[in-house]
């Protein structure tokens, strides 16, 4: 549930996990297991914005079929989302295009949770719940069969990684597994990155395509003054403001899930280097999160 302000708990999550990266930079000389929290709840904040903004793109769809259902007399398909556009039919139907991608962000959140868990030496605990959750989000993503081959090769690639992770003994071979694992996960990283922001970008277009066209049949109504044109005002007025809310959650979301690469690659080269050396990579992402839940959609 968001506050009145639309700052989901996640945003609250992610400020303790900074708070927690401050009070290791403090002189704690052990793994910065708060970083590898940080970036977990991080993933983890995108992958649920994500899916708010996927609800929000799909009733958008809905409403842009009532301003373009197919002519003639009602049928069960007059309203399904086909519509012609410069005399090409186009499938306006994202779903099947939404739901692999937001497979992909749940097998990232997973794989940054099985590195927080076996930072924290969670054996028996977290680290098995999340390498089950990676490997449910293996096969979810694995069952679209519109899910791009780069996006599964990206999350097949991560899976591969933490197979080695192990019951360490030791901090430092904890150290060791890790840098090996992220250093073996990073295309896989980068990989899934590339495939949301791929996706993103084509649901950028498709929500200004229908913004566009029900802005173009609006005016294209013969409605006269009074109740009835008040109320194709406020049809209007809703498409704009949604569309528009629709369009920030996708460029921020764009932004987050970019600013998860960089993010793993620092805390990987920073597992041995001093916990009072800033680490601004993490700090942009809280923040790029901590933006992304905080983009208000009128939809709730």
């Amino acid at each position: 549930m968001k506050s009145e302000r639309g700052v989901a708990p996640t945003a609250v999550l992610l400020l303790v996990a900074l708070v927690a990266l401050g009070a290791l930079s403090a002189g704690c000389a052990g793994l910065p297991t708060g970083r590898f929290d940080a970036l977990a709840s991080a993933s983890k904040g995108v992958e649920m914005a994500t899916a708010q903004t996927d609800a929000d793109f799909v009733r958008l769809t809905r409403r842009f079929m009532t301003f373009s259902p197919a002519p003639g007399p009602y049928r069960a398909d007059s309203f399904a989302p086909i519509v012609e556009v410069g005399g090409a039919k186009v499938d306006f139907d994202f779903g099947p295009r939404l739901e692999p991608r937001q497979a992909a962000l749940g097998v990232l959140a997973s794989y940054t949770e099985v590195l927080a868990a076996f930072a924290r030496k969670d054996y028996d605990g977290e680290l098995d719940a999340a390498t089950q959750s990676l490997g449910g989000s293996l096969q979810r993503l694995a069952g679209h069969a519109t899910a791009s081959a780069a996006a599964k090769q990206g999350a097949g690639v991560l899976a591969t990684a933490v197979n080695g992770l192990g019951h360490a003994l030791t901090e430092r071979m904890r150290r060791t597994a890790l840098r090996r694992v992220m250093s073996d996960a990073a295309p896989g990283v980068a990989g899934i990155a590339a495939y949301v922001k791929e996706i993103n970008a084509l649901g950028a277009v498709a929500v200004t395509t229908m913004r566009d066209q029900m802005i173009r049949k609006a005016n294209g109504l013969k409605v006269p003054d009074g109740m009835a044109r008040l109320q194709l005002n406020e049809a209007v007025e809703g498409v704009i403001v949604e569309s528009n809310a629709v369009l920030a959650q996708l460029k921020q979301a764009t932004a987050a899930v970019e600013a998860i690469v960089p993010a793993h690659a620092e805390i990987r080269d920073a597992i041995d280097k001093d916990e009072r050396v800033a680490l601004e990579k993490l700090k942009t992402l809280v923040a790029e999160v901590k933006r992304l839940n905080g983009v208000y959609s009128p939809l709730k």
